[in-house]
């Protein structure tokens, strides 16, 4: 079971994605998802008007450093792309995480999503190097 939810929020973060990627191709491209991998009801609409706002790179980013994926952390642009994002929509992709993640995970999981939140504010805040 927890491998369908790893497939499944893939295959959704996949089909958000398609979204953003330019051109008539990928608005031609359809995609079947099964009905179990799709956002539940309450988040649909957050992620669906969220998931063009992220270059999919960074959600990926975001994603691994969520679920504690070989403890992968954002580059500092996708730390920069995250927090232009939006909480609303970092909660909103961690909600979904958790709900088709094992129940066991659900509090590392908002743990990560919280970490990663914060720490990217931070890396925002820090002023740019100068050479």
């Amino acid at each position: 079971m927890e491998s369908h939810a790893k497939t499944a929020v893939l295959l959704l973060f996949s089909l958000m994605m398609l979204i953003v990627l330019p051109g008539h191709e990928a608005r031609r491209l359809e995609v079947e998802v099964e009905e179990s991998a799709q956002a539940p009801p309450p988040y649909s609409p957050i992620i669906s008007s969220c998931a063009p706002k992220l270059p999919k790179n960074c959600g990926d980013e975001v994603r691994d450093s969520v679920l504690g994926v070989e403890r992968s952390v954002p580059t500092n642009e996708c730390c920069r792309q995250l927090v232009l994002w939006g909480k609303t929509c970092h909660d909103a992709f961690a909600q979904l995480l958790v709900s088709l993640e094992p129940a066991s995970q659900k509090s590392s999981i908002l743990a990560n999503s919280k970490t990663i939140c914060e720490g990217c504010v931070d890396v925002v805040a820090q002023p740019p190097v100068s050479s």
